[in-house]
């Protein structure tokens, strides 16, 4: 055979082979592209994904480390504050505390709840602000805490089914100061 016969052959072999390469190399970058994005950025992925991430509730009180008067200051107290809730959704606050987690409700003892239903609702937003001053009168009419002055957990729960939704710490430092966290503790705050 001649060498101008072999060069043809060679080619079209040559040819093929590259062909079936980039055909390989197409379709392994199809089946092996990232679906989501490693960036992070919530506009690149999915909206599953993003409302996932947004439906948490979140439940404060405000100060978290709570200095007990050692006399009644009206119209001071906690702030409870919620956020992630449905519009007009209607919530509990409950108190859990003592060594057995007794549970309290203090719903109907918050100052600014909806006078009209009768209890605390969400707004259009999904949000609610209460003030709770009964529990913080003084030493000798304390009959929330009763002088054991601890960390107790305060639950939002849904008033229709019970379900807890969120919970938020509160730290009590009582008026004689002896407990450890009585260094970062605040003052009760203005409720009106």
């Amino acid at each position: 055979m001649s060498r101008v016969m072999i060069a043809p052959a060679f080619l079209r072999r040559k040819t093929i082979i590259v062909g079936i390469a980039t055909l390989l190399g197409v379709l392994l970058t199809m089946v092996f592209q990232p679906v989501f994005t490693t960036s992070g950025a919530p506009g690149e992925a999915p909206e599953s994904q993003i409302m996932e991430q947004a439906t948490g509730v979140v439940f404060q009180a405000h100060p978290t480390f709570v200095k007990f008067p050692p006399k009644r200051v009206k119209k001071h107290g906690v702030w409870f504050v919620g956020a992630g809730l449905k519009a007009d959704q209607e919530v509990k606050i409950q108190m859990v505390w003592g060594l057995e987690g007794m549970i309290t409700d203090i719903t109907s003892v918050l100052e600014h709840t909806d006078e009209e239903r009768g209890g605390v609702f969400a707004n259009v937003h999904g949000a609610f602000a209460v003030g709770f001053d009964r529990g913080f009168r003084s030493v000798d009419q304390d009959f929330l805490f009763y002088k054991s002055y601890e960390p107790v957990s305060m639950r939002l729960v849904d008033a229709v089914s019970g379900e807890t939704l969120a919970v938020a710490p509160m730290v009590i430092c009582g008026p004689a100061e002896e407990e450890p966290w009585c260094g970062v503790s605040s003052d009760i705050v203005p409720l009106k």
